[in-house]
């Protein structure tokens, strides 16, 4: 049952994570023989605030996602 976990600075639109989710499943049925009803995709969106790289917050970055 793969379960994925997509983490990262809130901002795409629900029409880009219902094409994220298509692509990501079709790989998981396609390379990964999973059987579609047992894939499972999660988007935790976090604000720039609370997401960093390098010891600085994408807020204070001041980059889009």
């Amino acid at each position: 049952m793969p379960f994925v976990q997509i983490t990262w600075v809130a901002g795409r639109s629900p029409e880009q994570k219902r094409d994220i989710v298509k692509r990501v499943t079709a790989a998981l049925v396609e390379e990964g023989k999973a059987k579609i009803e047992n894939i499972h995709v999660t988007f935790v969106d976090l604000p720039p605030t609370d997401y960093a790289e390098s010891g600085i917050t994408v807020a204070d970055q001041k980059r889009n996602p």
